[in-house]
């Protein structure tokens, strides 16, 4: 996500990225069969374990369950199994820090949170939970829909104006939308702007 997020080509250096595999329980079997294809698997802390091997990109495994209570929180909502009091910790604990890169992708992995446990959903769906706080990480993707929408009404505002034959002065003035912009969707209708 960070390496492809509105940047060039090969900006970040591959050597600069981390593929993280996260789980909530430990994976004995999984550990087994890296193991016995010649990969080491070594604990980094409580519930992180590096893995080396035959891999140009770092790798490491993350697991839930054995994350510190306070910690990682970003990654405790990437896996079933976390509550609605926990989206929502991760919401405030977001839009109170002073890490952009957290605040830019907190909406990811609450949408990632929220495709991985669909009682929550469902839970923040019946109750309007959406409160203040995660509404406002959602914030800049809510403000580009309700735009989306006044560009679509504003263009219906002109569009009856054009059909109706009003003066272009008239058709900005209400619809709010620059002269070029009338003037091109008079074009795409047909229609002779006055």
């Amino acid at each position: 996500m960070y390496k492809s997020n509105d940047r060039k080509i090969n900006e970040l250096p591959i050597s600069e990225i981390t593929l993280t595999l996260v789980r909530h329980r430990y994976p004995r079997e999984m550990i087994k069969a890296l193991e016995k294809d010649g990969f080491a698997v070594t604990s980094e802390a409580p519930g992180i374990y590096k893995i080396d091997g035959r891999i140009s990109i770092t790798t490491q495994l993350v697991v839930t369950s054995q994350l510190p209570a306070n910690e990682y929180t970003g990654l405790k909502l990437l896996v079933g199994g976390c509550t609605e009091e926990d989206v929502k910790a991760y919401s405030r604990k977001a839009i109170a820090s002073n890490d952009e890169n957290i605040k830019e992708h907190a909406s990811s992995v609450i949408e990632v949170c929220l495709k991985a446990n669909k009682k929550i959903t469902a839970v923040l769906r019946e109750e309007n939970a959406m409160d203040a706080v995660i509404a406002r990480i959602f914030k800049p993707e809510i403000d580009k829909a309700a735009q989306r929408a006044i560009n679509r009404t504003r263009k219906e505002v002109a569009t009856d104006m054009l059909k109706d034959g009003m003066p272009l002065p008239q058709i900005v003035k209400f619809s709010k939308l620059p002269e070029a912009t009338v003037t091109q969707l008079a074009k795409s209708l047909g229609v002779a702007v006055l």
